[in-house]
């Protein structure tokens, strides 16, 4: 038998390996680089259009010749013959005569001296690797072609990553796909979100102390000022003081991530650190796995066609050019002329017809070849890229959803809400000697007395104001310009794993204004017990004007005096400390629920802090591993790369099982359930009729036995990212009353648990519980015993 020419001895075995990956019908790759670093890496299905030939498929152009048998002797081959990458010889049975030569050339090939030069790298850094920005040109038909989009696909993610590692993504260009200053994401940002939050921490720590040391001033025996309005005026000062007080308990707040640490002054800021050294981790992880791509074999989708090619060579010789006669004839002419003829006889087993791509003399048949090709190596993608992608996927919304925590369960909240005005006549409601002072009276020595205690706020407050305003506002400004780069681009993808850090920010920031709305509310309506005191204390800045402009204006119309103020008002202690919240969100300031933004934070990837199960227990993801807590004290943990599900007991015994396999269990109605492929539950009933259920998207299939087909959807998990916010987005499939499942033929229910497992009851009262993440299907009979 013939020998194919310059074949890949391992071309057989790397189509055996990539025939093993399984196809994802998502690419999570993409998607995980685009929503972490903005590039907008694009969409697989369409880099292969500008690389298909009409004169050939996809990768290729070629053109099939007759060659004259007795002329022409030749080897099929990878570049055996000039002017082509790839020559396969066959015989067509209906031509007895002549030998049929199908020359392929390699579209958007790289190829010096006869040598084509496969894209990939044997480099063990990642930034040292040289890459193809790919290129446009028109092939020998005059078709215009490109594989620019190929390589924005296969080499752009890798240059956002390395800018996402080193600190950002702001200015990243590739092959002339560009982050949007929109979309960029800068690492900074995270610290410079800390800052601010910090700087309000300062800021009532600080004051704190000063409000303490005016309010032990006017407890004194010899104070300057005393008497009921003083009395009333140092209550207000003690509120204000505690409630900074426990504002400051609140800021210092340990972090929910307990196996990472984070610096800052707080406990928003060190979770926003944490946050970014996250995604600097993941940035590393997925270089790491693009390396490891492009060091494989699998790398360039020439590669892949050329071992094809050379198996389907192989299959030629053995069953079309090996299986056939050739033979000779010799003809007497005239005086001794003549001439002789070859011709191919088939022998049994003689075949043109190849089991994938049809009849090879039709060359339509052979644009199957540059099908499977691009079919193969996007099943080497999935399983080098995408399947790496999903795990890091799960493990950054783990880690965000435990930083969600440190927002919502830390909202500033005043330790006293009631108003001083408020406590001052409950005080003399309580007075046994009854009665008190006209409120007038007081307020009007509380004017009288107050320009003291006014220009002493003020000259005390100049450094933190200078601080402040001055500082700050360049931190926010700068917050306003950059964050939107970052924050901006999550709230747009609602997917994102970050989506509504924004809004965190939001309300945090905003909780530092309204949250003193009931204790310091309007210090012009101290005698009106039904108002808030220093309602204007609790405004700490709007992002977009100064912050805490008004507080520098606190020594205004003091010299001369308060001035002629109409009866039972006071001078503003402040007309704003301004209002540090949204720094990239709504201006308007309006707010529902004080924890309704945190609900939509940037831990908001996986719901509220996990699912319940309905018998009390939850389920979660941790550290890329999914953990069920039972009531009982028991847990299991379920490792997705091992198939191993480890379950402890309350005791603390251990067992664990592999969950691979292909079993089929009876269930106690006589239908038989099972996996297929795809990851599908399949079950099917004595009368016929067959479910598959995809426990990914929580859609079924029911197929009955006329072949009538109905789709139900028993709920999913989807769209968790949704700015609406709520547990309210989950949608439970039944177990939340709205709908019971889906009904099977025996009578029975199938329903998608609040846990993600596919819950089956049965008419005799046994139940069967399936775990898509573990592959087990656990059955109970009736009397309550259990068997997987």
């Amino acid at each position: 038998m013939a020998e194919v020419g310059n074949a890949d001895p391992n071309s057989r075995d790397n189509i055996n390996t990539l025939n093993g990956y399984e196809a994802e019908t998502e690419d999570a790759w993409a998607t995980l680089v685009r929503h972490i670093t903005g590039y907008p890496v694009p969409d697989r299905k369409t880099i292969f259009e500008k690389l298909t030939s009409t004169s050939g498929g996809p990768l290729f152009r070629m053109d099939i010749r007759e060659r004259d048998l007795k002329s022409v002797v030749s080897e099929s081959g990878f570049l055996v013959n000039e002017g082509q990458d790839y020559d396969i010889f066959f015989l067509n049975r209906n031509k007895k005569s002549v030998l049929m030569q199908a020359r392929i050339v390699f579209e958007g090939r790289v190829k010096s001296d006869n040598e084509i030069h496969f894209a990939g790298t044997s480099s063990e850094d990642v930034d040292s690797v040289n890459v193809r920005e790919g290129n446009e040109f028109k092939d020998y038909n005059k078709q215009e072609m490109s594989t620019i989009p190929l390589a924005q696909y296969m080499n752009g993610p890798r240059a956002a990553l390395m800018a996402l590692r080193d600190g950002g993504t702001e200015g990243v260009k590739f092959a002339g796909l560009q982050v949007d200053d929109t979309n960029a994401v800068v690492l900074k940002s995270f610290a410079d979100t800390g800052e601010s939050f910090d700087r309000a921490a300062q800021f009532f720590k600080n004051k704190a102390v000063v409000l303490k040391d005016w309010e032990d001033r006017f407890a004194r025996e010899d104070a300057s000022w005393k008497g009921e309005a003083a009395d009333v005026f140092r209550n207000l000062l003690k509120k204000v003081r505690e409630n900074y007080d426990g504002y400051v308990e609140t800021f210092a707040a340990s972090s929910q991530a307990d196996d990472a640490t984070g610096s800052g002054g707080t406990v928003y800021s060190r979770a926003l650190s944490i946050g970014s050294q996250s995604l600097k981790g993941s940035a590393t992880t997925l270089l790491g796995k693009w390396l490891e791509w492009a060091q494989s074999d699998y790398y360039d989708p020439l590669r892949v066609l050329r071992y094809l090619l050379d198996d389907l060579a192989m299959w030629v010789n053995q069953h079309n050019i090996g299986e056939s006669n050739i033979e000779a004839y010799t003809h007497t002419g005239y005086q001794g002329a003549g001439y002789t003829s070859v011709t191919h006889s088939p022998k049994g087993g003689f075949s043109q017809e190849h089991p994938i791509y049809g009849d090879l003399s039709d060359i339509a048949n052979w644009k199957k070849v540059g099908d499977r090709a691009v079919e193969l190596w996007n099943q080497g993608v999935d399983e080098m890229l995408v399947r790496p992608a999903v795990a890091e996927t799960s493990k950054l919304n783990n880690r965000f959803l435990d930083l969600t925590k440190d927002f919502t369960e830390n909202v500033p909240k005043p330790k006293t809400t009631s108003t001083a005005g408020e406590d001052y006549a409950n005080d003399k409601l309580n007075d046994p000697t009854g009665g008190g002072p006209n409120i007038d009276d007081w307020l009007d020595k509380l004017n009288e007395n107050n320009n003291d205690f006014l220009n002493d706020l003020n000259k005390n407050n100049n450094d933190i104001l200078d601080d402040l305003n001055n500082k700050n506002n360049d931190i926010l400004d700068d917050l306003n310009s950059k964050n939107n780069d970052f924050l901006d681009d999550l709230n747009k993808n609602s997917n994102n794993i970050l989506d509504d850090l924004n809004q965190n920010n939001k309300t945090v920031l905003d909780d530092l204004g309204n949250i003193n709305n009931s204790a310091l509310d309007n210090l012009n309506d101290l005698g009106n017990a039904n108002n808030d005191v220093l309602n204007s204390l609790g405004n700490l800045g709007n992002a977009n004007n100064d912050v805490l402009n008004s507080l520098g204006n606190l020594g205004d119309n003091l010299n001369g005096g308060p001035g002629a103020f109409p009866p039972g008002v006071i001078p503003p202690v402040t007309q704003s400390l301004g209002n540090f919240g949204p720094l990239n969100g709504n201006q308007d300031g309006t707010r529902g629920n004080p924890t309704e933004e945190f609900t939509r934070s940037l831990g908001n990837l996986l719901g509220n802090g996990g699912l319940n199960t309905p018998t009390g227990g939850s389920t979660r993801l941790r550290d890329g591993a999914i953990t069920t807590d039972f009531p009982n004290g028991g847990r299991s943990t379920f490792d997705p790369e091992t198939g191993d599900l480890t379950t402890v007991s309350p005791d603390g015994s251990t067992v664990t099982r592999n969950l691979s396999g292909g079993a089929k269990i009876t269930n106690p109605d006589g239908s038989v359930t099972s996996l297929d492929r795809d990851g599908n539950l399949t079950t099917t009933f004595p009368d016929g009729s067959k479910q598959v259920i995809d426990p990914r998207t929580g859609q079924a299939v029911t197929t009955n036995p006329d072949g009538s087909t109905t789709t139900t959807d028993l709920g999913n998990l989807g769209g968790l990212n949704n700015p609406s916010g709520g547990s309210d987005r989950l949608d439970l499939g039944g177990l939340d009353g709205a709908r019971g499942g889906v009904e099977t033929p025996t009578g029975g229910r199938t329903s998608l648990g609040l846990d993600g497992d596919l819950n089956s009851v049965f008419p005799d009262g046994s139940r069967s519980s399936f775990d898509p993440d573990t592959g087990q299907l656990t059955i109970t009979d009736p009397d309550g015993s259990t068997r997987t």
